[in-house]
């Protein structure tokens, strides 16, 4: 199974998810539409969860831009699941204030993301050097351990840069093995 969460002011049918129908057809992928704006993160992880299924052998979370803070999330709590974050927003509580609930953000993150036990296996991070967007030198990389070798920078990727460029499918195919 994939799991496929879309950022702020996309959808689930968004290139991920067509990337993911054309590439790996024995996968079932859920790919829903996330009100990010009338629902808050606590919903919106309680959604995710439900569809974890209890055997995870070869489950997948794809999470793109505030979808990766989900995914990230997921990761940490199923810690066989892989994820794989692309720009992730790992702080939108910083970034997207007066947009979204970000207490709820904060209070997930806390529980999450800045414990002291956190796990980094099974996960893996594509992030664009030219994401105009967040500056992922200064939030995601440090928010990762040292040596941590499963961060793909793409040089001269944007914030909306595409699965289909031929790195970022390699990238992606690798993961999946599809």
């Amino acid at each position: 199974m994939i799991i496929n969460i879309h950022g702020l002011y996309s959808s689930g049918e968004n290139s991920k998810y067509e990337w993911l129908k054309e590439n790996a057809p024995a996968h079932e992928i859920w790919s829903p539409t996330i009100g990010y704006e009338s629902m808050n993160a606590h919903e919106i992880l309680s959604l995710i969860r439900e569809k974890i299924p209890n055997e995870r052998t070869g489950v997948y979370i794809i999470g793109s831009s505030l979808g990766g803070f989900f995914a990230r999330i997921v990761n940490q709590i199923f810690q066989d699941v892989t994820a794989i974050l692309i720009n992730p927003a790992l702080a939108p509580f910083i970034g997207l204030r007066g947009v979204l609930d970000c207490q709820a953000y904060l209070e997930l993150a806390a529980r999450y993301l800045y414990s002291d036990d956190k796990n980094w296996r099974n996960l893996h991070v594509i992030a664009g050097d030219s994401d105009e967007l967040i500056d992922h030198e200064q939030m995601t990389a440090k928010m990762l351990p040292p040596g941590f070798d499963a961060l793909h920078w793409i040089r001269g990727g944007t914030h909306q840069m595409s699965v289909y460029s031929p790195e970022i499918s390699a990238i992606l195919r690798d993961i999946l093995s599809v």
